[in-house]
């Protein structure tokens, strides 16, 4: 995150003229939900996890009246963390308004609207080498896309891209993302090393394997979203593929059907394996399989992809474009 090129000034100020003068086509849908696109599992972790008391002791320690331990580190940590991260921000990006990469903002407004999201977020494009989106600030969500991405990228696989990141916000992934990827430094700085340390004793006790099944449950619900915003199953699924190999959208057409033959030769393997191995053993690479997950950029691409795929056909997603 903290790399600045200096190349990327030129790229700047190509990208701040259009990709395309006219306006792709879409649909707002009908009574749009956050519930529509969540799936149930994201649903359920992120309830379970605001629902989990801070033990009597530790409460009256803190000298708090809060009962849950996530509004309690919300309450304290939000604006501080969206302070230091927003100064990051400004440093390496550009802000997208009308006036500079107003074909951009035009975008985001059209996902917005799409979406349902009251609050249009904040945008800026950041300097870097790699096709990356991301979400950060659960106060004051800023949506941040790389220059490459946006260099290699079309109004629709944009679209996608964007949605996913506003998905995100409608669930409220950003906060407990930066919870459970260890960002605890604004709790140290306003609440104390002891503080700091008692949170992470308390996530610790949060399971890597738990962790994989929301990390999975939370980019579906907003594969979904990006979905719903660019209206085109396969568009999204090649715009995941460009994404993950950093391939322009507009030069490489992926072929998702070819990119899912993959998923064949790992589990011929895998069956290979399970057929030498006793149980115990068998259960050890299940844990590592899963686990594995929480290091990749892009994880559990195959099952998003068929998740996506259910998604497109469900009476949910088609029910949105019915008048």
């Amino acid at each position: 995150m903290e790399r600045i090129h200096t190349i990327v000034i030129i790229v700047f100020f190509s990208l701040m003229e259009p990709i395309s003068a006219e306006t792709l086509p879409y649909k707002v849908p009908n009574k749009l939900a956050v519930e529509t696109f969540q799936t149930e599992e994201d649903h359920d972790f992120l309830k379970g996890f605001r629902e989990k008391k801070i033990p009597l002791l530790i409460r009256k320690t803190l000298g708090t009246e809060h009962d849950f331990v996530a509004a309690w580190l919300r309450e304290n940590t939000a604006e501080l963390n969206d302070y230091q991260l927003t100064i990051k921000i400004m440093q390496r990006g550009v802000h997208v308004t009308e006036d500079q990469f107003g074909w951009l903002k035009k975008e985001v407004d059209i996902c917005a609207e799409i979406l349902g999201l009251q609050k249009v977020p904040h945008v800026f494009v950041i300097g870097d080498t790699s096709m990356t989106a991301d979400v950060v600030n659960f106060h004051d969500p800023m949506i941040l896309l790389s220059s490459d991405l946006i260099e290699k990228s079309n109004l629709i696989a944009l679209r996608f891209a964007i949605g996913q990141q506003m998905g995100h916000i409608l669930c409220d992934h950003v906060f407990f993302k930066m919870l459970f990827s260890g960002g605890f430094d604004s709790i140290q700085i306003i609440l104390g090393k002891w503080v700091r340390s008692l949170i992470e004793s308390f996530i610790g006790k949060i399971s890597n394997l738990i962790l994989v099944d929301w990390t999975l449950a939370r980019e579906i619900s907003a594969d979904r979203a990006g979905l719903i915003a660019c209206q085109d199953l396969q568009v999204a699924r090649q715009t995941m593929i460009n994404f993950k190999l950093a391939i322009d959208v507009n030069k490489v057409k992926i072929n998702p059907k070819d990119y899912l033959k993959q998923a064949k030769i790992v589990q011929a393997k895998r069956n290979v394996i399970y057929q030498k191995l006793p149980d115990a053993a068998r259960k050890s690479i299940e844990r590592w399989e899963r686990s594995n997950q929480l290091a990749s950029d892009q994880p559990f691409m195959f099952l998003r992809f068929h998740a996506l795929a259910e998604f497109s056909e469900s009476e949910l997603y088609q029910g949105l474009w019915k008048e």
